[in-house]
């Protein structure tokens, strides 16, 4: 093997016409595909993960400040609850699959949490003196993270279980790959809680309370939109009124992770805009010089979490984009029959690269049809169409054919046998230095691109 190739770049991928690719242990894919399929489960786990975490490290902080932690331990009671709850509720979803209604639950947990977060906003604006406060503080923290680890909870836990359940194999390097981008898509959103926890703990009462409560308002909003939407998906709200308003809104649900960083940004700006402590009478210099390397020390969380907030707008954004980027077919080079019958000139296809031509049939519809050299004189040819994805067609990747819709990789070798994701064969002869198809045979592929 050369030097620094990867071990899995020796596995190459082969089946037998006619068997599908999918369940095959070491089914080999392009790196860009295996990229966008790492992306595709660490960005929704980072994001949900990301929208839990950080209300939940400001609030942390807050209580952590509070009484001398006194309600800390309620805290983590609650996100013990949530977390195993949560897992709870999955596990009965998907060992009954009709049990638990996933909009119903939502809905719910999404109703709980609003009641909780207002709550919260009120206790948390003065001290909680009478003994009734404090009881009616501790079930509002407890109602608001349990409700908060059960609703975001189920989107993220909903990522690699379903990996699991519509694996065809288990145990493969595709469905590792996704497992692995949602464990970092978690742990991201972890690293995120501790710059937050960091940064808020630092700041003083007034100020983490301003920014509780701008956080508070962006998860209200979130909560209310999903709430108004299952109202009107069930009529219990006039769809015709509110559509013109909650359109737009409900549309645009899947950016709401970029107010989540827009408002995650009022940690760190509060704590630069924060002025460094004042020396008191009874401090000497070399004690003040501490107090100022504690407050620098403080400030480097700061700017810790806006490198971190700036890395997770560019991997939800950017990183978002090019996990869904979606190979374009190659225009198809127009072919007519002479004497019935398609010619082209092998010169023309012998690199080893896929071509695509099409036919137009006297109804005017344009059959295509694919030609690839699979290794000496031999020659893959089909319809650039499938039994199972129909015409979507199939594209060249890094080297290999791949169906378009299922992202199926097709064994050259295959090609121009029947069967799976294969093109449907196409009968050609070579003569005179030229491939030649039959008009007859394109004029009966017609019908698998009405």
């Amino acid at each position: 093997m050369p030097d620094g190739e990867n071990v899995f770049s020796e596995l190459k991928f082969s089946r037998p016409a006619g068997k599908p690719s999918v369940g095959y242990l070491f089914e080999r894919k392009p790196r860009m595909q295996m990229l966008q399929l790492f992306l595709r489960q660490l960005i929704p786990v980072m994001e949900h993960g990301i929208a839990l975490l950080i209300p939940l490290s400001v609030l942390a902080a807050m209580l952590d400040n509070r009484e001398k932690g006194r309600f800390v331990r309620y805290f983590k009671k609650a996100a013990y609850w949530g977390f195993w709850g949560s897992i709870f509720i999955m596990a009965v979803k998907q060992g009954t699959r009709t049990a638990v209604s996933r909009e119903v639950f939502e809905g719910i947990t999404a109703f709980t949490a609003i009641c909780g977060e207002v709550l919260l906003l009120q206790f948390l604006r003065s001290e909680t003196v009478s003994e009734l406060r404090k009881e009616l503080f501790r079930n509002s923290i407890m109602l608001t993270v349990v409700s908060l680890f059960l609703y975001y909870g189920m989107e993220i836990l909903i990522v690699p279980v379903t990996t699991v359940t519509t694996a065809e194999v288990i145990v493969s390097i595709e469905t590792a790959i996704k497992i692995l981008g949602a464990v970092v898509g978690l742990l991201f959103a972890w690293m995120g809680s501790i710059f937050v926890y960091r940064s808020a703990r630092s700041l003083r009462s007034k100020r983490l309370y301003v920014v509780f409560a701008i956080q508070t308002a962006a998860l209200l909003f979130q909560q209310i939109v999903y709430i108004v939407q299952i109202l009107m998906a069930r009529n219990i709200l006039p769809l015709q009124k509110l559509i013109n308003v909650m359109g737009p809104l409900i549309d645009h649900q899947s950016q709401f992770v970029f107010i989540v960083f827009a408002v995650a940004f009022a940690v760190p700006f509060a704590l630069f805009l924060q002025k460094r402590p004042a020396r008191k009478d009874n401090e000497n210099p070399a004690q003040y010089r501490k107090v100022i390397a504690s407050d620098i020390h403080k400030k480097r969380w700061g700017k810790a979490m806006v490198v971190y907030l700036v890395a997770m707008i560019l991997i939800s954004s950017v990183g978002n984009m090019y996990a869904h980027k979606k190979e374009e077919l190659v225009p198809a080079v127009n072919v007519t029959a002479v004497n019935n019958v398609v010619s082209i000139p092998l010169s023309k296809v012998n690199d080893g690269h896929l071509h695509r031509f099409a036919y137009h049939t006297q109804k005017g519809t344009a059959v295509r049809f694919i030609v690839v050299l699979k290794g000496g004189s031999a020659y893959g040819v089909g319809f650039d169409a499938c039994e199972i994805c129909g015409a979507t067609g199939y594209i060249e990747r890094e080297g290999q054919i791949v169906c378009k819709l299922c992202d199926v990789v097709m064994n050259k070798s295959t090609i121009g046998m029947k069967g799976g994701c294969n093109p449907i064969p196409l009968k050609y002869s070579v003569n005179d230095g030229n491939l030649q198809i039959e008009q007859n045979l394109l004029d009966e592929g017609e019908k698998y691109f009405r």
